[in-house]
This record gives C-alpha cells, structure tokens and sequence, in this order.
C-alpha cells in the first residue's frame, strides 16, 4: 500500500512543482485525519492541489470562498421547508460541508460567528448539529486558505484546528512557471478509492510510537517554549499522529526522531517564526536533514538575487550567473558529503536538494551560454 502512495506523491510533485513540503505535509495529514491551513497570494494552486488528492481518493469533495457577508447555508446548505411545516429548523445538506470527505474553504478567517460555532465542531469532532441532532460527517481533511494570519481571539480557535500550516508562494523557477502555464489542469493517472484510504489510515494507526521519538518531542516542545513559541497540548497530541503518518510513508512499523521534521510545519505561529522552529526540530530529531534545508534555501537566494538583477547591466548579469555556477557547484559538492554520513530519512531529503540544485545549476548553465552567445535561445 505504501508503493501506491508513493506513486501518487510522485505524480503530484511532477504536477505540482516547488510544493515538495506541501504535498508531503498533506499526504500525511489525509492519513493521519488532520486539517491542513494554506497561507499566500491567491492563483498558488491551492485549490487545484486539493481537488487532485479529492480525485485521487475518489472522495465528495466541496468548495467554497468566504466574505464577511457569507451566511451558514452557504456551507451547511438551505433552510428545509418540510422541516419548517414540522416546526423542525433543519438544513438540506446534500451536496454541502458536512456531506463532504474533503473539503476547501478560501479565505476561510473570513468565518463570521454565525459560521465558525458550526465549522469548529464539524472539523474537530466530526459531526454537524442539524436541528439539535448531532449528525456524524465523514469528513477526512479539511484544507483552508488565507492571504493572511487571523486575528481577533475569536478566530484563534479556528486557526489551532489547522494541524498543519504552509506558507505557498508563487513558482520560483522559470522553466517550473513555464511548464505549469503550458500544462492542462491537473489529472491525476495514479486513482486510489476510499476503501484502501480508510485501510491506510487504519495501518498509520498501528505505526509505534517509540520512547525516543516522543522524548524528542518533549524536547523540542521545551526548546520552542524557551524561545516564547508556544503551542497548545491539543497541537502536539495531533502532531503524534502525524508522525505516525510519516513513518508509515516511509515504509516504517514504528516512528524516529528523524519523522519529526514535519513538525516545521505544525509549530509555528507567523510565518517568521519558521526558520526557528526548523533551527531547533532540526536539531533535535534530523540534523543532516536540516543542513540540507539550509543549503537549499541558500540555493533559492541565489536565484532570487540573480533574478533581481536580469533587467540591469547585461556583463554584471552575465557575471552574478557565473558566480551563481561556482556556489551551486560548492552546494552540491557539500550535500554529496552529508549524504555518506545520513539516515535512510535524511538521504531521501538530501537527494530532493540535490535534484533541485542541480536543476538550478542547468538552467544557470543555458543562460549563460545564452548570454555569452554560445547558443541559441530555445535550444
């Protein structure tokens, strides 16, 4: 059963480039039956990720965008006029939230206090009260998108449901951008069902839990409150379920250190506070992993400065790139040295930089030869 998820996480890493740590993130949150928050501009394919993992599991899914004049039936459905002759107030909720298994609400801060009661109950315990009835919904993800962090206490709540949390941003690399805008909407080939989901999420359940991992997480729980990042104990017994999801991906019967990693995404609070967040989990539970994060996010500087100067001065251009070439070159060369000395974990996140960089050097490389008129453009 993992070989099926693998596939499935391999074809939307190639339909969904740069969202490596999304995509991973919400894998196992499927698994684990947790919710999923998505911060960044609009047109980031949010929307368009979490419709290919409803049509991978064959799941209901629902769609709405929220306005602070939204009102309850445009998620729980219409007011039923057979339940008003009964003197009942009930909703038609067909086709709505709480008939949904996944579900994508935009803008979901947006939630008013005639909304947000229904959606916290819905989303933690599963269930929805239509008429005083508390209904079972057989929701397994919820994923929410926001240009920005709530604020107001009221929604405070709200934000703590999201297990998971991901700043996404526009593409970075241009052939990336290029071949997203050239590509069809996203279909997936690699089609699971419902059944082998819920037989996943039954297997992620009987991962171990090891002594080590989980005094690695208190570890890391004392080290984030020592530097004034605090989360709730609800957020780190979800986060343990998570961990269990990473292990099983994995191929693993029981949990490491090593799958607290994921927790980068779970811990912090403002975007800010990730690097961190990543510091210390790194520390603690993966260390190669985190010298490779650091070596891949330098790699993304590069290219972001070099892209800052293309519109300047042809020669200083052409000469950034150059000195581009010789530090990912000396990026590579490092990588390659921590990979000997990893974990089977840590090899498989090494090898994602390596990949990444050495894509980066190659499309340097053309424009370089492009500039220097080497060769032409487009060949």
């Amino acid at each position: 059963m993992q070989k099926t998820f693998a596939a499935l996480r391999a074809e939307l890493m190639s339909r969904f480039p740069e969202r490596a740590s999304v995509i991973d993130g919400s894998l196992a949150a499927v698994l684990a039956g947790e919710h999923v928050l998505l911060v960044g501009p609009p047109g980031t394919a949010k929307s368009a990720l979490v419709r290919a993992l409803a049509q991978a599991f064959g799941g209901s899914y629902f769609e709405r965008l929220l306005t602070k004049f939204s009102t309850p039936e445009e998620l729980f459905g219409p007011v039923s006029l057979k339940g008003l002759e009964q003197d009942k107030f009930t909703r038609v909720t067909t086709g709505m939230l709480p008939t949904a298994e996944f579900a994508f609400v935009d803008e979901v801060f947006k939630a008013n206090s005639a909304i947000l009661n229904s959606m916290l109950t819905l989303i933690n315990e599963r269930t929805y009260s239509n008429g005083g009835a508390p209904l079972p919904v057989p929701l397994v993800a919820m994923f929410g998108a926001s240009n920005e962090l709530p604020e107001g206490k009221e929604l405070e709540a709200l934000f703590d449901r999201f297990a998971l949390r991901f700043q996404v941003d526009y593409l970075l690399r241009p052939q990336n951008l290029k071949d997203v805008l050239v590509a069809s909407e996203p279909k997936l080939t690699n089609v699971l069902d419902m059944k082998t989901l819920r037989a996943a999420q039954a297997e992620v359940q009987k991962v171990k839990l090891t002594d080590a991992t989980v005094d690695a997480l208190i570890a890391v729980r004392d080290a984030l409150k020592a530097e004034g990042i605090i989360a709730s104990d609800r957020r780190w017994k979800k986060s343990l379920r998570l961990v269990q999801a990473t292990a099983w991906m994995a191929g693993e019967k029981q949990t490491t250190p090593e799958d607290l990693t994921l927790l980068v995404d779970a811990l912090w609070r403002e975007p800010k506070e990730r690097a961190k967040v990543a510091k210390l989990v790194g520390q603690l539970a993966d260390p190669a992993s985190v010298q490779a994060a650091e070596v891949m996010d330098a790699a993304n500087e590069i290219a972001l400065k070099i892209a800052g100067q293309k519109s300047g001065d042809r020669k200083m251009y052409i000469a950034a790139c150059a000195q581009g070439l010789d530090q990912y070159q000396q990026q590579v060369t490092k990588l390659e040295k921590l990979e000997k000395s990893a974990g089977r974990r840590a090899k498989a996140t090494i090898e994602a930089s390596l990949a990444d960089i050495r894509s980066l050097h190659e499309d340097l490389a053309r424009t370089v030869s492009t500039g220097l008129g080497l060769r032409r453009t487009g060949s």
